[in-house]
C-alpha cells in the first residue's frame, strides 16, 4: 500500500480524509457519500513502479457536483506525486456506461488544478468487446524516465486500439 502524510492531505482536503481499513483512504461527503480512494500496484510503465488511481463511491446513488469531492481527490493525488516518482494510472470504470464522462471530469480536474509544466499527461482509448475502454497516465516532469515511459505508453496504446475505429 502506497503509504502518504494524512496531515499533508488534510491540510488541502476539503472533506476529512483518513485511513482506510481496507488499504487506500476515505472520506465522507456531507451527503453521506463514502469515496475511498486507493493505489494499486500495476505492471511497470518504460521501467518505472506504476500505480492504478482508484476512485470508488461506496453508496451506489447518483449525487450532484459537489467541487469539495474534486479538491480533496487531488489533494490525495498531490500527496502521491510530492512523495512519489512513480507512473500513476488512471482507468475508467465501465460498468454504467458512463466510462467517458469520468475520463473527461477526471482530466478536466487534473489540468485545471495542476501546475501545467509540472506533469505530462497522456491518453488511450479504445472500443473493447462493445465497451468504451480509456486510459491515462500521469508522470510528474522531473522523473527521470519520462521520455521512456510516454514511448512505452504510446506503445501500449497503439496496440490496444489497432485495426479498432
Amino acid at each position: 500500500m502506497i503509504q502518504l502524510s494524512l496531515d499533508a492531505i488534510n491540510e488541502y482536503a476539503h472533506y476529512y480524509v483518513m485511513l482506510s481499513p481496507k488499504g487506500g483512504y476515505i472520506f465522507e461527503t456531507e451527503g453521506g457519500i463514502h469515496y475511498t480512494i486507493s493505489f494499486e500496484e500495476d505492471n511497470p510503465i518504460g521501467g518505472c513502479n506504476t500505480f492504478q488511481f482508484v476512485i470508488e463511491k461506496m453508496e451506489k446513488v447518483r449525487s450532484g457536483h459537489d467541487a469539495k469531492i474534486e479538491q480533496t481527490i487531488l489533494a490525495i493525488l498531490n500527496e502521491f506525486f510530492v512523495e512519489h516518482l512513480d507512473v500513476l494510472l488512471y482507468m475508467c470504470d465501465d460498468s454504467d456506461g458512463r466510462e467517458a464522462n469520468r475520463n473527461r471530469l477526471f482530466l478536466t480536474w487534473f489540468k485545471k488544478h495542476a501546475a501545467p509544466d509540472r506533469f505530462t499527461i497522456r491518453t488511450a482509448s479504445a472500443i473493447v468487446e462493445g465497451k468504451g475502454f480509456y486510459a491515462a497516465i500521469i508522470v510528474e516532469n522531473r522523473n527521470p524516465l519520462l521520455e521512456t515511459i510516454i514511448a512505452d505508453f504510446e506503445m501500449t496504446a497503439q496496440a490496444l486500439t489497432a485495426g479498432k475505429p
